[in-house]
């Protein structure tokens, strides 16, 4: 149901009767719940901390599943402590099975001492000792949780007019800031530079509280004239703000997300952030600034400082500077001090700068009219904490991802005066321009370079990036133990999760399995899964796969005579998840509870589903192809920008921005209109509206339309699926229909699905399964019974591998769909078991074993010397052709699907299993 209903969010928080839930899920929904009899108790979830108990109180928001039939939609869940002690939570739902039961539910919690793990359970969920309120007053929004009060515009410049403590203003007058230019750096003409504010076009409350209450403002940059902020008439890169304010918290959580709709060769982004004003009332002394890093190390400084002077101001002044706490009264300092004191330098001006993923610096200056000193501090990786006040209290401010998502900076300005200003700049000014135009003004073609690009499609147009930030109302200046804390909550945030166990049993994202060692065969194979994300994890640090854009994203093929991933040739570069990368990630994650596992697949679907999906424009829902620019692809499709993959996040953190823009793919329909993906494979055609293959485009839509229906109980989603799938079982051939890997007709209005009539039996059917075709399938044939469409599956799979012999026997002629053995052992494998012939289920495993591409990599070697310029680990391989044709046969495709057959395999033929 839509998610600002008032069932969707305070109904199921207040506990609406199951009856209202029913009525709105549709009378289909409402008939089979009624069947399905009441629910029983859900059961006693015991969750735990992903990388350890927090050394101090976090805030963490979470996802929970339910098997099917067994909690009713308005139940009430109470979260406590392994001691028993009650914890104030606050839960809403997710998604929902088709009967109207609840499939998964979403979770927080106050800010309280962490304990080292929780159970959650049916009952009345405790109450904070102070509820977060929202209260809409004239012209903006009021949220409150007793500690701080936050103040939001519900129009204008002025996005966050105060935080506040106590009574006192911590900060105000927050503005989203832009600063473009209208050339690159570097080129011989000077840039000429703009200045734009964010300005609020409207207002949402979508969560009021008790624990929890969240915010959503949105709006367009629009250019400043003078003072006059966001006073111009154009309006680029609509954005969207999220405020988060929970119980017991001193801090709130922002995210902001924007979509790219500026001019490519006009507008060069140099400088996006959140700008804030922060009243300055102590003495110069006692003003600190403190800057944290990803080690527990922190830079701290005054704005006047009394060490290291030529006379000693004596020992309680030194500590009380060094620790930031209020110096004793300078009548107590030393004589040669007390009357030289006010003559020594304020230092007004900060910044904290991250250059690269490897290096960041702290400089600092007198004022405008003066130089940086811009050794004043440097590192490797800062953590993106900081904080501007004075003894008295100030404001801490954190960046999330501050030196893997580079360049990225603390900007603090006006720190001797009342009036101080700090900049969380998501992209510094401090480095280059953003250039997003293609890396080359002409394609190169799939021959060679696996390259396929077309005029106009290399365009970012659409696609979004966004930023997690931090503000903290702080009563003084924080210890450097409590910076080192904020530092680590900043630079990986607290996150709960169940076992394993729990998700398995719950009957979530298709078919997979646990870990099985119980051979000598399956512990190689759950060792080779281990050591690929291991191997992965050490590529990202060594090839500094990070940055603004490429951050989340990996290379997709090696070149060893290099002994660099190529990055630069074409289709080979960014692996955009191409042939499911993000899927393996996170079905490694849920069998094994690797945090490893949870922060690359985080950060590979925050990517995806930014960068590399077009969220308006032309290529509105579709997403790019792999190549040397995340956008540069010539092939915009659906699947990568299909939501089975983003479920995996969404449901496990409950990320309303990934909400969003899963909706955003639902696009996809109408887009395929204007962008067929078979455009320049085939002739134009008449037939139908538009046209796509059944695999992977249909079964990427089909993903799209199962993720609303789940989220919203809309059955009209539910009834594209039903209707494709009954044109499909009609179809002679079935899924062996269509020329070009399956060509069909598609009218989005009807969702209907037309056979042309050409091809059928003669294709290669290689990527119909590519793309978790066979998990999407899955998991929707368990939510949809249409017994005619599960025949037909079940045809394709039983024959896509089979010797020749049984396809004449089956269809009266031979035929070569084309299939690689790895990908469709899966699918062969599953119609054993839905057949229960022994012999399906161990040629499935056969396909899988006897395939090079899909054997273990052998154990990386150290590459050094002279033959690269650092040292670098790399997969030893053999040149050999492999069935892609490639050169080499170390790429991330090959190690995707390898796990992604491992993890199904086991769960689908256990006992055909090496």
């Amino acid at each position: 149901m839509p998610l600002n209903s008032p069932f969707g969010r305070r109904g199921f928080l207040a506990g609406t009767g199951a009856a209202a839930a029913v009525t709105f899920l549709g009378s289909e929904v409402a008939t089979a719940a009624s069947a399905e009899g009441e629910t029983g108790k859900p059961e006693r979830t015991e969750l735990h901390w992903l990388e350890g108990t927090p050394a101090a109180p976090a805030v963490v928001t979470w996802g929970v599943p339910w098997p099917r039939g067994t909690v009713s939609s308005d139940v009430s869940f109470t979260l406590a402590g392994k001691n028993g002690e009650p914890v104030p939570s606050q839960s809403w739902p997710l998604a929902y099975w088709p009967d109207g039961t609840l499939k998964w539910s979403g979770h927080t919690m106050a800010a309280s001492a962490p304990a080292d793990s929780y159970y959650l359970t049916e009952g009345k969920p405790a109450e904070p000792e102070n509820a977060v309120g929202v209260f809409e007053e004239s012209g903006e929004i009021r949220m409150s949780n007793g500690i701080v009060e936050v103040r939001l515009a519900r129009g204008g410049a002025e996005v966050i007019g105060s935080v506040g403590r106590d009574g006192r203003a911590t900060a105000n007058s927050g503005r989203l800031v832009l600063l473009t230019q209208d050339q690159p750096d570097g080129e011989d003409a000077e840039p000429r530079r703009f200045e734009w504010s964010g300005v609020v076009e409207n207002a949402e409350i979508e969560q009021r509280g008790p624990v929890r209450a969240v915010v959503k403002l949105s709006g367009r940059y629009k250019q400043d004239h003078g003072n006059r902020r966001g006073a111009g008439g154009r309006g680029i890169l609509p954005w969207t703000l999220r405020v988060y304010l929970s119980a017991g918290d001193e801090s709130m959580r922002i995210v902001h997300n924007f979509v790219w709709d500026a001019e490519v060769d006009k507008d060069y982004v140099r400088g996006l952030g959140l700008r804030m004003s922060v009243p300055m009332a102590d003495e110069a002394h006692n003003r600190h600034i403190r800057f944290g890093t990803d080690s527990g190390g922190v830079w701290g400084e005054p704005v006047r400082v009394l060490t290291g002077l030529r006379r000693d101001p004596g020992e309680k002044v030194r500590h009380a500077q060094h620790a930031g706490t209020r110096t004793p009264d300078p009548e107590e300092w030393s004589e040669e001090v007390r009357e030289g004191y006010q003559e020594l330098a304020l230092w007004n001006d900060f910044a904290l700068f991250q250059e690269s993923s490897e290096h960041f610096s702290v400089r600092k200056r007198t004022s405008a009219s003066a130089s940086w000193l811009k050794n004043a501090g440097r590192g490797s990786r800062a953590a993106g904490f900081g904080y501007l006040g004075g003894v008295s209290g100030g404001v801490g401010v954190g960046l999330q991802d501050f030196w893997r998502r580079f360049p990225r900076s603390l900007d603090i300005s006006g720190a001797a005066t009342d009036s101080a200003t700090v900049t969380l700049w998501s992209y510094s000014p401090h480095a280059e321009a953003m250039d997003l135009r293609h890396y080359d003004t002409e394609a190169h073609g799939l021959g060679l370079a696996y390259e396929d690009v077309q005029e106009g499609f290399s365009t970012p147009e659409g696609v979004s990036r966004s930023t997690e930030m931090r503000l903290w109302a702080l009563p003084s200046t924080p210890t450097r133990k409590r910076v080192a804390e904020l530092s680590t909550e900043v630079d990986a945030p607290a996150q709960l999760v169940a076992k394993p166990s729990r998700y398995h049993g719950a009957g979530v994202f298709g078919r997979w399995s646990l870990p099985d060692r119980s051979t000598s065969g399956r512990a190689e194979l759950e060792r080779s899964i281990e050591r690929d994300i291991e191997f992965y994890k050490g590529q990202i640090d060594q090839r500094e796969w990070y940055g603004f854009w490429d951050y989340g994203d990996v290379m997709h093929t090696y070149d060893s005579d290099r002994h660099e991933w190529r990055y630069d040739m074409g289709g080979y570069a960014w692996d955009n998840g191409e042939l499911g990368t993000d899927a393996m990630l996170w079905y490694v994650f849920l069998r094994s509870g690797d945090p490893t596992a949870f922060r690359m697949a985080r950060a590979m679907t925050q990517h995806l589903s930014e960068v590399d999906t077009h969220h308006s424009g032309r290529f509105a829902g579709l997403g790019a192809r792999h190549n040397v620019s995340h956008w540069g692809g010539g092939a915009k499709e659906a699947r990568v920008s299909e939501s089975f993959t983003k479920r995996f996040c969404y449901y496990l953190t409950a990320d309303e921005t990934l909400g969003d823009l899963m909706r955003s793919s639902l696009k996809a329909d109408e887009t395929m209109m204007r962008v067929p993906p078979l455009r320049n494979a085939l002739p134009p055609q008449d037939e139908a509206p538009t046209r796509l293959r059944i695999g992977p485009d249909w079964y990427a839509l089909v993903s799209n339309w199962m993720t609303e229906w789940e989220r919203t109980g809309d059955t009209r989603w539910r009834d594209r699926i039903v209707t494709g799938m009954r044109d499909i079982a009609g179809f002679p051939a079935g899924l062996f229909t269509g020329e070009a890997g399956g060509a069909v007709g598609f009218d989005p209005k009807s969702a209907h699905l037309t056979n042309l009539d050409k091809g059928d039996h003669e294709s290669s059917y290689n990527l119909s399964m590519a793309f978790c075709g066979e998990q999407i399938l899955w998991e929707t044939l368990e939510l949809v019974d249409v017994p005619e469409f599960r025949r037909t599956f079940l045809d394709f799979a039983r024959y896509a591998q089979a010797p020749s012999e049984e396809k004449i026997d089956r269809f009266g002629f031979d035929f070569d769909p084309g299939l690689f053995g790895t990908i469709y052992s899966r699918v062969t494998a599953w119609a054993g078991e839905e057949l229960d012939d022994p012999k399906l289920r161990r040629r499935g495993w056969e396909k899988f074993t006897s395939d090079p591409n899909g054997r273990p990599w052998p154990d990386p070697v150290r590459v050094d010397g002279t033959a690269v310029a650092t040292p670098v680990d790399e997969i030893p391989v053999d040149r050999s052709s492999n069935q892609s044709g490639d050169f080499a046969t170390c790429g991330t495709n090959d190690a995707a699907q390898r796990t992604l057959a491992i993890v199904s395999l086991l769960a689908i033929a256990p006992d055909e299993a090496p």
